[in-house]
């Protein structure tokens, strides 16, 4: 049977925007013959919405996802998590489950009737004590690297000490010790659960490698892709040594590096290697096509609400964590020295 990512490779698009397209979904910005032509290639292949119903699932069930309202402000900048949202939409279609959002923002304005909550992004520990205390009983699954109260909210999660590691090594093996790191300062707490820029500095650290200014973050903003650009513009600017590659801590930030690199007349990877994280699609349509740290955010959203069903049927009562494995997406940004 025709899936929505084959569908997506056919057209050159995102299984995000094939599958938002396919469910009328009125908020996704595309052009109406980009529209059509997916309608078209779903009945070329063959393609049929599932809603096969399984054991566990009940009568106009409901869940809610919850995240902040910056989460999807656009395909670009929050392609993680438009491909976690997918995820967690396409498991609802197959399943006839209603699927429900809610921002942090606006918590305590949401009334929908709702059987489970799916957290999505890393937030908090007093988020999530408002979260408990507003759906007080209900079962919760908890999408990103953040996840406190592990005994009460099962997680989905990628582990950033195997991902910071696949690409050093990667790297290292490609020739390159001087190694820069670029990305946004994480989120408040996320040292707790291992951040990226500590991961990268305790492996370049152990191997004698590390140079603490060839570390570079940006304050929160409203578009990563833009503090990328900001950050690496300065970087350059700068007039010193530069590294041979470049870790960046997200796709975004990634993206923004390499334009501000091909502003400057740095090629990539010709002067500067690019390794990219996230594995989110804009990446593959890049110039050059980003390396990158695959995480799998669609297979987070689609566990996650698996994982919220088999609490809501009364499958399973112990809470769980499920990681996935990062995978190295090998393309042209990186030269082997």
């Amino acid at each position: 049977m025709a899936t929505i990512k084959e569908i997506a490779a056919n057209l050159g698009l995102s299984s995000a925007t094939v599958s938002r397209a396919l469910r009328n979904d009125e908020t996704l910005s595309i052009q109406s013959e980009t529209r059509a032509k997916i309608f078209m290639e779903a009945e070329k292949v063959g393609y049929k919405m599932k809603t096969k119903k399984t054991d566990y699932r009940k009568p106009e069930q409901i869940i809610t996802v919850i995240h902040k309202q910056q989460t999807f402000r656009n395909q670009i900048d929050s392609a993680y998590y438009f491909s976690v949202r997918t995820g967690i939409e396409d498991a609802c279609a197959q399943n006839g489950i209603t699927c429900t959002f809610a921002t942090l923002e606006a918590l305590e304005e949401h009334n929908v009737n709702t059987q489970g909550i799916i957290i999505v992004g890393n937030y908090l520990k007093s988020d999530f004590d408002r979260i408990l205390e507003k759906y007080d009983g209900l079962p919760m699954v908890s999408v990103g690297i953040i996840s406190y109260y592990p005994e009460k909210i099962d997680h989905i999660t990628h582990s950033n000490s195997v991902s910071v590691q696949i690409a050093l090594d990667y790297l290292f093996k490609s020739g390159h010790t001087k190694i820069g790191y670029l990305g946004i300062r994480e989120a408040p707490g996320t040292d707790r659960f291992t951040s990226r820029k500590e991961k990268f500095v305790e492996i370049m650290s152990q191997a004698k490698c590390f140079r603490p200014e060839w570390v570079k973050e940006s304050e929160h903003g409203k578009d990563r892709v833009e503090r990328g650009y900001i950050t690496m513009q300065e970087w350059i600017t700068q007039n010193e040594e530069m590294p041979t590659a470049i870790f960046c801590a997200n796709d975004p930030i990634a993206l923004g590096a390499l334009r501000a690199l091909h502003e400057a007349g740095i090629p990539v990877p010709g002067q500067i290697s690019i390794l990219a994280h996230d594995g989110s699609y804009p990446t593959q349509y890049s110039t050059p096509p980003l390396s990158t740290i695959d995480v799998h955010p669609f297979q987070l959203g689609y566990e996650s609400l698996n994982t919220l069903a088999e609490r809501i049927s009364g499958q399973r009562s112990s809470a769980k964590k499920v990681v996935f494995y990062p995978e190295l997406i090998k393309r042209s940004s990186v030269k082997e020295l």
